[in-house]
């Protein structure tokens, strides 16, 4: 996702206005126009919004950014990053780092459980009053995801994710940053994901990880990995089939063209915890929102594009997608 919704921006600096610190000067030192502030409509590059999460940290010298009872100090992320550095797998990574968070903070107390074959990396915050906005609950959740999915070279395709509050109005937005079954009203804010990745190992260098430290939080704001996985490969001999419509062949004619056999090709993509289906609906509502919103083609012609014959049932798979039809997620998007 190369722009944040201006929600993210301006709820990201409660902290600053808690502590009578300037906004406009944060903004400023982002490189962000301070009337981003006064339209609502308005998306800001993610460059740009990691530099305003890392000057709201720096100013409070909190990483928590204002939004727990207690400062977490800058540098904390750092020295949990060396700590897991010595770890083999993910699950390794993830349960050195949930101790290492439950040893050093009250604020955010964290939980690494299984569940029927799923991973499932839970938290609560302490004092919920104190994130009226939520903003801290999603950016742990983003941290979560985007961080160890970097670490093994592949974003872990997400099966569910929680939340602890209700539906807010940038849901749609939530769609794209946990691109799985929402859950709105949890007893507990949750990543859920095949426990198949808490085996695979990690594959970053001591200076990779110095860097991604040294640029954090800016790595965590897109999805790491998408341009090299099976997946990927996938989605780009779709897209250049043709020009102006999404074709989708049989498997086994896919599996040809990757030079696999298609038992293979179906193995493949069930470790990485995706389907041959899940890919072509992913990009299916991918390419339908770029034409409806960016583009503003007719609900028939999206259809058409996509590889729907009809528009009911066009309407039907995207309000699966994103929990709305397409009419009303442009209205969203207006």
């Amino acid at each position: 996702m190369a722009t944040i919704c201006n929600h993210h921006v301006l709820s990201c600096m409660h902290g600053l206005r808690e502590n009578s610190f300037p906004q406009q000067q944060a903004l400023e030192r982002a490189g962000i126009n301070p009337a981003v502030m006064d339209n609502h409509s308005q998306r800001v590059h993610t460059d740009q919004v990691a530099r305003l999460f890392k000057t709201v940290q720096e100013t409070l010298n909190d990483e928590f950014m204002g939004f727990t009872q207690n400062s977490c100090k800058v540098g904390l992320f750092a020295t949990m990053a060396e700590l897991v550095s010595h770890c083999s797998t993910l699950g390794e990574l993830l349960e050195k780092a949930v101790n290492f968070y439950n040893l050093v903070s009250d604020d955010i107390p964290m939980r690494l459980s299984r569940s029927r074959g799923n991973a499932v990396l839970s938290f609560k915050m302490t004092k919920p009053e104190l994130d009226p906005e939520h903003f801290m609950a999603e950016f742990w959740l983003v941290i979560w995801h985007r961080f160890p999915s970097w670490y093994i070279g592949q974003p872990i395709r997400l099966q569910e994710t929680h939340f602890t509050f209700s539906a807010p109005q940038h849901r749609d937005e939530l769609q794209i940053m946990f691109p799985a079954d929402l859950q709105f009203n949890s007893s507990a804010n949750r990543l859920i994901f095949d426990a198949q990745y808490l085996d695979k190992p990690l594959l970053r260098s001591a200076q990779e990880l110095a860097l991604f430290v040294e640029n954090a939080p800016a790595d965590v704001m897109t999805i790491p990995g998408s341009d090299s996985t099976l997946e990927a490969q996938i989605e780009r001999i779709i897209t250049q089939r043709h020009p102006d419509r999404l074709i989708f062949v049989p498997i086994h004619q896919m599996a040809g063209e990757l030079g696999i056999s298609s038992q293979t090709l179906h193995r493949r993509l069930k470790e990485s915890a995706t389907s041959y289906q899940k890919i072509k609906d992913n990009l299916r509502r991918e390419v339908a929102i770029q034409k409806l919103v960016s583009e503003r083609l007719s609900v028939e012609r999206v259809a058409e594009i996509v590889g729907f014959t009809e528009s009911r049932s066009f309407t039907r798979a995207f309000k699966h997608w994103t929990g709305l039809t397409p009419r009303e997620y442009c209205k969203r998007k207006a």
